[in-house]
């Protein structure tokens, strides 16, 4: 505290993480690609994009460097859900910024959700309307995406259904999609592939982290 907030005699505001946790996470700020959101040098279509030749748009807030990808280990794999507060201004921000009728997060089968106790994307989310219109269509994955090569997430079959009620919610609606970390971009693109099923007016995603 500074000897002017001392002397204001006002409320000191608490605050949730300490400056040193916060600078651990690198924001995507400047140049980007303006198709994925990787922070790069010029903002023209990153390599990844131009193959994919799609003209997804997703925008991305944190670098995904050493400091996301070990506070995404104690968060997401380890259970951590405490630390869903460390980045929820800054996607409360984000999701202010951006122009949607419907926020749509990207779901986690139910053994995993059972393994873990919470789905780490709707655990940014608290007090933030959303609806889960998206399902997942087996029960269980042999594999979590974090284990797999690129070569391996490129081929993934799709691994989502659109809920009974979706067609109703997204018709001629515009669909912001939430997911975690966006890395070779197949997990959105199959969401974004079912979420045109619905008729939506138009899909764009958010990621905490390219």
């Amino acid at each position: 505290m500074t000897l002017t907030q001392l002397l204001s005699w006002g409320q000191f505001p608490v605050q949730e993480v300490c400056e040193a946790c916060q600078e651990r996470l690198t924001r995507i700020t400047g140049s980007c690609c303006p198709q994925c959101g990787r922070q790069q040098r010029a903002a023209t279509i990153c390599h990844d994009c131009e193959r994919w030749h799609d003209g997804v748009v997703n925008r991305a807030l944190f670098q995904y460097d050493a400091g996301f990808k070990a506070y995404m280990q104690q968060y997401k794999f380890q259970g951590d859900y405490a630390l869903r507060v460390v980045v929820q201004a800054a996607l409360a921000q984000a999701l202010q910024r951006t122009t949607y009728d419907v926020l749509v997060p990207v779901p986690v089968d139910a053994a995993t959700r059972q393994d873990r106790g919470f789905n780490q994307v709707t655990g940014w989310l608290t007090g933030q309307p959303f609806f889960q219109v998206l399902e997942v269509v087996a029960d269980h994955k042999e594999r979590p995406q974090s284990a797999k090569t690129r070569a391996e997430r490129l081929v993934t079959p799709q691994p989502f259904s659109l809920a009974p009620n979706a067609c109703k919610l997204l018709h001629q609606r515009r669909v912001l999609l939430l997911d975690d970390v966006y890395t070779t971009g197949r997990t959105i693109r199959h969401a974004i592939d079912q979420i045109n099923l619905s008729g939506a007016k138009a899909v764009t995603s958010l990621t905490l982290a390219r």
